[in-house]
């Protein structure tokens, strides 16, 4: 992300517990100017800011929140920035108070503009997102390149290229995350033997993650 003195665009691709918001945060401490971080909900905003306290010198007051419940930054915007997709992209009826927040977000020439999940976030949002705020930055973050709606080159073009991939299999057999377990029927394992296209396996890789999802949520 960093040569020749400047920050590079782009995302990062990192499985689950390897790192991410971890990863953001360094991101954010090297570049040294205000940061707006992008989250899919408020639990996901409540998580980040936990992130900034923890791996950061930051108070409580210079980081902070944006939802529909909390709005802690009426008063002014903290260094760091917290908020929703939804919130930023909104379009609808807004109380004075989240109007004046919006305006000061819209205003503000950000250092640095952290998207997290950038694999589940419509296109359409997307594009209202990056077009209304002004960041020198942007740093995109996910667990897979892979959208439903097939549009992973929005995101190359809105964002940036690919700046980092890492093997979850290297990561996991180093003991760096838990190995994964995903039972397949014998059908669909020579299914996805079978094929060569990197994208198609992607793609049934995340079918067999959402599978053992919904196991697990049932078996809960």
């Amino acid at each position: 992300m960093f040569g020749n003195g400047r920050a590079r665009s782009g995302i990062i691709v990192l499985p689950c517990g390897a790192g991410k918001s971890l990863t953001a945060v360094a991101a954010a401490s090297r570049v040294r100017k205000s940061a707006l971080v992008l989250c899919t909900n408020s639990v996901s905003v409540d998580q980040w800011k936990h992130q900034f306290r923890c791996w950061t010198n930051l108070e409580d007051n210079d980081i902070s929140k944006f939802t529909f419940e909390d709005q802690e930054c009426a008063k002014g915007l903290g260094g760091v920035t917290v908020s929703t997709y939804n919130m930023v992209a909104y379009t609808g009826r807004r109380s004075e108070a989240s109007k004046k927040i919006i305006e000061m977000i819209q205003n503000r020439e950000w250092g640095l503009l952290i998207m997290d999940e950038v694999h589940v976030v419509p296109a359409n949002m997307f594009r209202k997102v990056i077009g209304i705020i002004k960041a020198h930055c942007k740093l995109g973050l996910t667990a897979t390149l892979v959208r439903e709606d097939g549009r992973i080159s929005d995101l190359n073009f809105l964002i940036g290229p690919k700046l980092y991939e890492a093997n979850w299999g290297d990561l996991s057999r180093d003991g760096h995350i838990a190995k994964v377990w995903c039972p397949m029927t014998k059908e669909f394992f020579a299914e996805y033997l079978k094929k060569e296209n990197a994208s198609r396996k992607q793609a049934l890789s995340v079918m067999v993650r959402a599978t053992s999802e919904l196991e697990c949520a049932v078996w809960i």
